[in-house]
């Protein structure tokens, strides 16, 4: 069977074939058979019974126990189905299963039996994949997804892009479908169907600006939206009311109602004042008390099913409303559901006492200044090290592969220049720079963990002693003055490591250095003020917010806790700058995040630096020549080649290779009375 052209908008054949025939090849393209089934299920069934899972009964002979299932050696002989008929009045038990189609839920149990499932139209195809997806009936899911996708229409994208689970390449195909073809798709009534999140962004009639690009303005919401944990409550809850917000200095949007009130307040800002005081009161009343022991539930039947998807937050398409400059609309993705949001600029009468006073997302940089040269290759999970003056970027992922690939950029021309290749590929592993030498240090091809570590020096790689064990995900510090090398936690065997490697430059070889206290993976590390610093990670199932430190050089020394980042991430950059310890980006678990943190040296807190322009996870973070630089990582949808740099502390994060003017800031509103 000849598949359908990719994300195109298919008529089911041709313009002479018959309505009869359309459907017939719609329904052979959307069902499976799998001859081999069957035979899969009877063996795993066989498999189990020798484990002793999910028998229910036991043949004896000679004083040997055979253990089986009734059903298999009735449907293999009329006599065993007769003589091992279960009791008339014993009741097999039955299980909930919850959000699950019923005609879906009978097809699968069919196609469990038979190998075969019958897919007569789209609607039911998507059906059926949400219950393969709760009961995790892979083949089933991973052949809908492909056949689905091959016929994308905008009355549908959205019904698609709903779907759980949907693979990486295949989220970002639609994706990109969806942003192509969003004015069809909006069209077509499908955003209206969704829920409406409304938003109103206040500005003084006399201010510039409101010029800002639909993503810009549809991104700065979206950031709103997860800074306040509002994707986390009930969606239908948000989109009851309009929310007023406002760009305070910084260029980040904030609800008006965290205002103080003060004479001469326009007459929306305070009625909106009011309903968000009468909201906090509400929820306060609503709280349970916190001395009330809670009643206990009564135990729930086993129930079959319940799943939650994996969420995800971010911008699928935006665009201008037509007819109005100052109104956007937008879909996004919160934490896996779709939701339609409008945004637009109200303009209300100066000195009316609004507070505003910056630039939405710290405005645009000017399009005529030089900016950071690009990597050749959008790559993330791939080592990133200062040397010699310039930064080394080695291995990672694209979308398609893992990486051997080496480039190295100078500053001083603005550009990057090819090296020779790894001895290997190799992505989620770390690099330091240990002398003049850039050690990468184990990680994975794709296939399995490296125990392997390729140096870079004198213009080319070599191998360098491999690792007492093969691991990925893991960091790396290096302390300069004992010229040591330090491994810190990772991955191997299905666990988060607490272990700790040391390689001493002298001997060339590898030992044991104290263990962290809790097994850590994708954390950053570093060398900060006579200690070894490991930041977040992932314990294998939570992001990780807590730190820990080693001091070194002191006997007996172990890792004691550190001040925890006040949000949990992984895929976290770690870099010394100024004197301070920095923390960049990574992932929640959700999203790629632009946060940045700083910890000053005897500071028992980190405190909020500039956000990243884009959302970046897996990204390398390095300090060269007195500037930090953010190279590649994943922003959720892309592998990005861009660099961005931050010149100062209290500056902002900028591609261009000089420091940005600051931004002028909007007009001074009138000055508050005290009332």
């Amino acid at each position: 069977m000849k598949p359908h052209d990719d994300y195109r908008n298919g008529d089911g054949g041709d313009a002479e074939d018959s309505e009869g025939e359309e459907a017939l090849a719609l329904e052979l393209e959307l069902s499976l058979s799998d001859d081999a089934a069957p035979a899969r299920v009877l063996a795993a069934l066989n498999a189990l019974r020798k484990s002793r899972q999910h028998y229910d009964t036991v043949l004896v002979a000679g004083g040997a126990e055979v253990p089986a299932h009734r059903a298999v050696l009735a449907a293999a002989s009329p006599y065993l189905l007769e003589a091992l008929a279960p009791p008339a009045a014993a009741a097999p038990p039955a299980y909930r299963v919850d959000d699950v189609d019923a005609d879906a839920l009978r097809d699968l149990v069919e196609y469990a039996y038979t190998g075969r499932l019958r897919v007569r139209e789209p609607a039911a195809a998507r059906r059926l994949y949400r219950a393969a997806w709760r009961l995790r009936l892979e083949p089933v899911r991973a052949h809908l997804a492909e056949r689905l996708l091959r016929r994308v229409a905008p009355p549908d994208a959205l019904e698609l892009r709903a779907l759980p689970d949907l693979a990486p390449p295949q989220l970002a195909a639609l994706d990109a479908y969806i942003a192509r073809h969003f004015t069809d798709i909006c069209a077509s009534g499908a955003l209206a169907a969704l829920p409406l999140l409304r938003i109103e962004m206040l500005r003084e009639s006399s201010a510039e600006g409101g010029e800002e690009t639909a993503l810009a303005v549809a991104d700065a919401a979206l950031v709103w939206l997860r800074d306040q944990n509002a994707v986390d409550v009930d969606l239908d809850e948000l989109c009851q009311r309009v929310h007023l917000l406002y760009v305070d200095s910084t260029g980040a949007l904030r609800d008006c109602g965290e205002l103080p009130a003060a004479r001469g307040d326009a007459p929306e800002l305070q009625e909106y004042r009011r309903e968000a005081a009468q909201r906090g009161r509400n929820q306060r009343r609503a709280a349970p008390e916190p001395d009330v022991p809670a009643r206990a539930l009564p135990p729930l039947p086993l129930q079959l099913g319940a799943r939650a998807p994996r969420g995800d937050c971010a911008v699928l398409a935006a665009q201008r409303v037509e007819g109005s400059a100052r109104a956007t609309r937008a879909l996004l993705s919160l934490r896996g559901r779709l939701a339609a949001a409008r945004v637009c600029w109200r303009d209300v009468a100066a000195g009316g006492g609004m507070a505003r006073g910056g630039v939405l997302g710290a405005g645009a940089e000017p399009a005529e200044s030089e900016r950071r040269a690009r990597l050749a290759h959008g790559r993330c999970a791939h080592g990133t090290a200062a040397l010699a003056g310039a930064l080394l970027v080695c291995g990672g992922y694209d979308r398609a592969r893992v990486l051997r690939g080496a480039e190295l950029y100078s500053p001083a021309t603005n550009e990057w220049t090819a090296l020779p290749d790894m001895r290997g590929a190799r992505a989620r592993f770390p690099v330091a720079r240990l002398g003049d030498d850039v050690y990468a240090l184990g990680g994975s091809d794709g296939h399995a963990e490296l125990d392997s570590v390729d140096v870079f020096g004198g213009g080319a790689w070599r191998a360098a002693p491999r690792l007492p064990l093969a691991l990925s995900h893991a960091a790396a510090a290096v302390d300069e003055e004992r010229r040591e090398l330090y491994l810190i936690g990772g991955w191997a065997g299905g666990l988060s490591l607490k272990r700790v490697l040391r390689f001493s430059a002298e001997a060339g070889a590898w030992s044991e250095a104290p263990p962290l206290g809790a097994g850590r993976s994708q954390c950053g590390a570093a060398h900060w003020a006579g200690a070894l610093w490991a930041l977040g990670g992932c314990d294998a199932w939570h992001c990780l917010a807590g730190t820990e430190t080693l001091r070194l050089g002191e006997a007996g020394a172990g890792w004691a806790p550190g001040p925890a980042l006040p949000t949990a991430r992984r895929s976290v950059g770690a870099a010394v700058w100024r004197g301070q310890l920095v923390a960049a980006g990574g992932s929640d678990g959700a999203a790629s995040l632009r946060r940045t943190e700083w910890l000053a040296a005897g500071a028992g807190a980190w405190r909020a630096g500039p956000a990243l322009r884009r959302p970046r996870a897996a990204l390398g973070l390095v300090a060269l020549d007195d500037v930090l630089y953010a190279v590649g990582g994943f922003d959720g949808k892309e592998f990005l080649a861009c660099v961005e740099c931050l010149y100062e502390p209290d500056g902002e994060w900028t591609t261009l290779c000089a420091p940005p003017a600051p931004h002028a800031p909007l007009p001074a509103a009138a000055e508050r009375e005290e009332q």
